[in-house]
């Protein structure tokens, strides 16, 4: 009976037989012992698949994270490029449409002298007219 007592004490809540040392126990209350994997090549092999993957993954990103850095820079070296031609389209538009103002001014300039001499002309011609004909 002491058998009995000892493995209810190791029941845990859902009828099953555990211990706290690693070892499962038979119904009949015997220590059965769980075998051990050995933990220094297979935690040396898992490690290394672990830090080979992480590494290989790790590269992966990093390669992916190279490659949209480039591709952001060459856009925005385009952009840049793209920005420097069209300010200098918009300066040479700029100049051209001074230049037209300017000109515009210059023969409106010279389209108003030319009515005033033409006036001054016809004003001396009247007034030399009177004078013959007193």
């Amino acid at each position: 009976m002491n058998n009995s007592a000892s493995f209810s004490q190791y029941k845990s809540e859902d009828g099953r037989a555990s211990s706290a040392s690693g070892q499962t126990y038979s119904p009949t209350g015997t220590p059965i012992p769980t075998p051990f994997p050995n933990r220094t090549t297979s935690k040396n092999t898992s490690s290394y698949a672990v830090t080979k993957t992480d590494s290989l993954l790790f590269n992966k990103i990093d390669e992916r994270q190279r490659l949209a850095r480039e591709r952001r820079e060459e856009r925005e070296k385009q952009n840049a490029a793209k920005e420097a031609q069209w300010q200098a389209r918009e300066e040479r538009a700029r100049q051209h449409y001074e230049k037209q103002l300017e000109e515009r001014r210059k023969k409106q300039e010279e389209q108003r002298m030319k009515e005033e001499k033409r006036r001054a002309a016809v004003e001396e011609k009247r007034r030399q007219k009177q004078e013959e004909d007193q």
